[in-house]
């Protein structure tokens, strides 16, 4: 609901990020409500156009190769698909080895530390914080907000 970097890419570049959104989703081999959720907010986040929404959407059967998907991203794109592509592994409850790995891959291709990618997933540990701490003050609980708080 914030002015984001995402914006100030090109609509290829945004849809490059939500290609590589739907390739951490798709790693695991199970693709769960919350991940497709997930995607299709951070489509309407970016913008992307409609064509480029269900050009992302028909991925979801047939996954591109990650490597050829990272070579034609800028690295501001690459980063940002990582930030994002943290919260999308994380929105099943925890993260997968295959999804660790694909963020690893990620984080490498936009020239980012081991110790940044860290700071990523804490990051994303923060936000689940504040998510529930919202919810907490409205009184409109999730269930397992207990965990987190």
């Amino acid at each position: 609901m914030l002015p984001d970097a995402l914006l100030s890419l090109s609509e290829e570049q945004r849809r490059r990020v939500a290609s590589i959104l739907v390739l951490i989703a798709a790693v695991d081999g199970t693709l769960v409500r919350e991940e497709m959720a997930a995607i299709e907010a951070a489509m309407g986040a970016m913008m992307l156009h409609p064509e480029s929404r269900e050009e992302v959407r028909q991925l979801l059967t047939e996954p591109p190769e990650l490597e050829a998907v990272l070579e034609s991203m800028e690295p501001a794109a690459i980063r940002l698909a990582l930030r994002d592509g943290a919260l999308l592994a994380s929105s099943d409850g925890d993260y997968d080895d295959k999804e660790l790995w694909i963020l690893r891959k990620i984080s490498a291709a936009g020239g980012l530390s081991e110790k940044e990618l860290s700071e990523i997933l804490d990051w994303v540990s923060s936000k689940w914080r504040v998510a529930a701490q919202g919810r907490s003050i409205i009184a409109t609980p999730m269930p397992g907000d207990e965990d987190i708080l």
